[in-house]
């Protein structure tokens, strides 16, 4: 298998969706692994016994609920767009910030938006009568329909997250959103984009459209998703509502796994009917994907199929599989195999993108939940299992190249290969607040966000790593967008490491939640004071910090010319090291500046700096004045004048805290510099020792 990586490799970097009992894609990983069957019957959509249905399917259960104004959407055109258009909106943002992302970063951006959706003619029912003369009523009636237009969900998505890249509605059935992903990869390798959504959805709210498929044999009329199995008569109607995000490694802050490669191709014309499937030409389109990137066939450790339950369609896709990843290389080692339809029931044009979600979670769990139903391999699929082997019990794996297909009941196919991200979590990564108390800022549309990302974090010790922290960091720098209420409630969970077994690390979390009232941020304003708030050891917890240490040491090595030594001075916990005026001023002036330093790294700008009594030193260093060796030996100087009172002599420097004309005084004949505390300004004349 090729394993050149590149900046330009194209990864899924975040995923988001809604499927039958599962909210989150956390939900779906865990019911997949507990064996659970996400079909259910009941009666939440219509009425028990209309048209005598057997009333099972997938389905998805809380929709209902949208926050129009977070997305800066009016509540009256909100409440006419359907549930599949809404929840979109949803899975796109959390799908972006499943990368690491804040969703406002993007806005402007050449994203690209593919949405695969399976449409059946006359499902969204009659609009209301046009009463011309009525105004309201006309208007009502535009907004209901337009809302309305399956068409309008990528553009919608488009819109409310201000892309500029491709936006379009894909449906080639029940390989609509696989063939998304094509478009996607497509656009990304040509340069169009840099960053793609592609999401799938597929939701029943007509009765018969369910009535019509039961009818004519293409769903189970027992409600059973038998995928591979002697019993199956036909697929479940599933449901799923979801959406993977697409980087470039370069970009990426978290990878899923990488695009090898994506494309269609589709059945042509065939004596057996457009509507069944060519074993054939899944077996060209599956050859011809992993040539084209010179992927050695032999190399795929996991198969993710399409298999739906049909009886037609399950045998035909098997025996392609076997052609191209068994026969055509010479496979003997087992090729595991995965239907997730036979968990969640078909969610048709919404399938390819849940199949690679399921993927992401068999990557990131190193195991690989069992099908469902499966109890007598059909006797169409038995030459062709082993080596072929469809997973009935969770099975340990290995992350390694993966496979997904779709295929469409119109003879489209879609095939993708994907590469999983084989960078291991450190051995330290549990250790969140090893050396210093650690703050992790929140916000979120009510307390109860707030409160339930600081209950995650401190339930969630085993899975709260600081790459997790550092993904979410990014994401609550929250700016709202236009017409949006954004996040108003802030809150700050600070972390301190209290003690160490063996087994665990023990933390203490103390939290602090606020609203924020005004529309705006205030104003930041840094102050660096002058005298008064020195004692022994100052620096000692902070060097822990990188950048905080290497900026003293830079310090240290400037005053060691002239004799300073400040590391004893910052980090001695000898009470007499900072007994002197000297030691005072230079340990505070290398603190400020080392602080102001870690205050850049975190992306921290002041919207303006105040320097107070020789604290104007680091105010000068802040403003780009000074640089580091100028601040350090302006602040030893000023000790030496403060200790000996004397003025400087010819040649020298004298500086500081004052006005020019005092300065001046000071240093007749001599290098002078001077802060103007009326502009807040530094006048250098002369040439620096």
């Amino acid at each position: 298998m090729s394993t050149t990586k590149s900046g330009n490799d194209v990864v899924i970097s975040g995923i988001a969706g809604r499927f039958p009992l599962s909210n989150n894609t956390d939900e779906l990983a865990r019911n997949l692994y507990d064996g659970v069957d996400m079909i259910t019957g009941d009666d939440s959509r219509w009425p028990e016994g209309t048209f005598d249905l057997n009333p099972r399917f997938g389905k998805i259960h809380d929709f209902n609920q949208f926050d129009s104004t977070f997305f800066g959407l009016p509540e009256k055109l909100s409440e006419a767009v359907d549930p599949q258009a809404r929840m979109l909106l949803e899975v796109t943002y959390e799908a972006i910030v499943d990368a690491g992302i804040s969703p406002q970063s993007l806005r402007g951006s050449k994203t690209g938006v593919y949405v695969g959706v399976s449409i059946y003619p006359m499902t969204d029912g009659y609009p209301t009568d046009i009463q011309p003369d009525l105004k309201q009523n006309l208007q009502n009636v535009t907004i209901q329909h337009l809302s309305k237009f399956k068409s309008l969900y990528a553009s919608r998505i488009s819109f409310v997250f201000d892309f500029k890249g491709p936006s379009l509605l894909v449906d080639t059935a029940c390989s609509a959103s696989l063939s998304a992903t094509t478009l996607a990869m497509n656009d990304m390798r040509l340069g169009n984009i840099n960053t793609a959504i592609v999401c799938g959805t597929h939701m029943l709210f007509e009765p018969f459209v369910l009535q019509f498929q039961q009818e004519s044999g293409l769903c189970s009329p027992r409600g059973v998703a038998a995928v591979l199995d002697q019993s199956a008569d036909g697929f479940i109607k599933g449901e799923a509502v979801c959406c993977a995000f697409l980087q470039r490694r370069r970009d990426a802050r978290r990878m899923y796994a990488r695009v090898v490669n994506a494309k269609m191709n589709i059945d042509g014309n065939k004596t057996t009917g457009m509507f069944f499937p060519s074993a054939d030409a899944q077996e060209e389109l599956m050859i011809d994907t992993y040539n084209e990137v010179n992927i050695n066939p032999l190399d795929l450790t996991y198969f993710e199929a399409h298999c739906t339950s049909t009886t037609a369609g399950d045998p035909q896709e098997i025996k392609a599989i076997y052609n191209a990843y068994v026969k055509a290389p010479g496979r003997t080692q087992p090729l595991p195999l995965g239907a997730l339809k036979s968990n969640i029931g078909h969610s048709e044009g919404g399938s390819g993108v849940a199949a690679l979600i399921k993927v992401c979670i068999v990557y990131e769990n190193e195991c690989i939940p069992p099908n469902l139903n499966m109890k007598q391999l059909k006797d169409e699929c038995l030459p062709y299992c082993p080596p072929i082997t469809p997973i009935v019990e969770p099975m340990p794996y290995k992350p390694g190249l993966a496979a997904v297909s779709n295929f469409g009941i119109g003879g489209a196919n879609a095939h993708v290969l994907l590469e999983p991200n084989h960078m291991l979590g450190t051995s330290d990564g549990l250790r969140i607040a090893e050396t210093i108390p650690r703050i992790v800022n929140i916000c979120g549309r009510t307390e109860d966000a707030v409160k339930y990302v600081m209950d995650f974090i401190q339930d969630n010790p085993k899975r709260v790593t600081n790459d997790f922290l550092a993904l979410l960091a990014q994401t609550m720098k929250y700016t709202p967008n236009v017409n949006s209420s954004g996040m108003p409630f802030r809150g700050s969970l600070l972390i301190k490491k209290v003690s160490e077994s063996s087994n665990s690390i023990n933390y203490e979390y103390k939290r602090q939640i606020g609203f924020q009232k005004g529309t705006s941020a205030r104003p930041l304003w840094v102050l660096f004071p002058g005298l008064g708030g020195q004692w022994p050891a100052m620096a000692a917890a902070l060097m822990p910090i990188k950048i905080f240490a290497d900026k003293v040491e830079e310090c240290h090595q400037i005053l060691h010319e002239f004799g300073v030594d400040l590391k004893h001075m910052l980090l001695s916990e000898d009470k007499t090291s900072m007994s002197t005026m000297t030691a005072k001023f230079c340990s505070t002036t290398a603190i400020e500046i080392a602080l102001f330093e870690v205050m850049k790294a975190l992306d921290i700008t002041p919207d303006g700096i105040i320097g107070h009594s020789f604290g104007e030193i680091a105010c000068a260093y802040a403003d780009g004045c000074l640089n580091t060796r100028e601040a350090m030996v302006v602040t030893s100087i000023r000790g030496i004048v403060t200790e000996n009172n004397k003025t400087i002599p010819k040649g020298l420097m004298a500086v500081v805290g004052l006005p020019k004309s005092e300065a001046q005084k000071l240093c007749p004949n001599g290098v002078y510099i001077a802060c103007n505390n009326a502009k807040n300004s530094v006048v250098i004349s002369g040439k620096l020792i």
